[in-house]
């Protein structure tokens, strides 16, 4: 992406936009497959062009993102907000993301946890009723993935991205089909 359409892209964004990525290569193809979804990873803006997320090498960590849209081979980006947020709460969401997840390890258990569950749960399977969200659900927040850490951060201050799923397991699809969701930025790049 061209710089200038880059920061015209950040200038849209708001504190605690849900920012969904798919980028080029095996291993990204790789993750979405497993995973059901055209988006392989998500991040969560928190401000000043920046982006909190969790990777496998770093952990959960904050990036820039106008380096992100400008150096890294994205195939498509997609932003999504839920409207109804106040900017207070959107504050508040990132403020409490960053307090709890910074410097956590990606874990591994938690993405093979996910991606078993939903496989069950696509094969008709009776184990798909532990991921269902009961009234007084308590967030594992030490075991996360980029998905799962974005939905716990909103479900931790009292937003649900999924109607089906607690936190722990929700997978990029989930935010692109969440109809609390709203659509900011959708869009295509061209690959070389």
């Amino acid at each position: 992406m061209r710089l200038e359409d880059a920061h015209r892209l950040i200038k849209k964004l708001k504190d605690a936009d849900i920012v969904l990525v798919s980028e080029s290569g095996i291993r990204h193809t790789l993750n979405r497959l497993l995973q059901r979804s055209k988006w392989h990873h998500v991040m969560l803006y928190v401000g000043l062009g920046r982006t909190l997320e969790v990777t496998p090498r770093n952990g959960a960590h904050i990036c820039d993102l106008l380096h992100d849209l400008t150096e890294k081979h994205y195939r498509e980006i997609k932003v999504l907000r839920m409207p109804r947020l106040t900017d207070r709460q959107r504050k508040a969401i990132v403020k409490d993301a960053v307090k709890t997840f910074v410097h956590k390890k990606f874990s591994w258990l938690q993405y093979g946890k996910i991606i078993i569950g939903r496989t069950l749960e696509l094969w008709g399977k009776e184990g798909n009723k532990s991921m269902v969200c009961k009234p007084g659900h308590k967030c594992n927040m030490s075991s996360i993935a980029c998905s799962n850490m974005v939905a716990i951060a909103y479900f931790e201050n009292g937003f649900s991205i999924s109607e089906k799923y607690m936190p722990e397991y929700v997978v990029p699809r989930d935010y692109e089909e969440a109809k609390v969701l709203k659509k900011i930025v959708d869009r295509k790049f061209r690959t070389s």
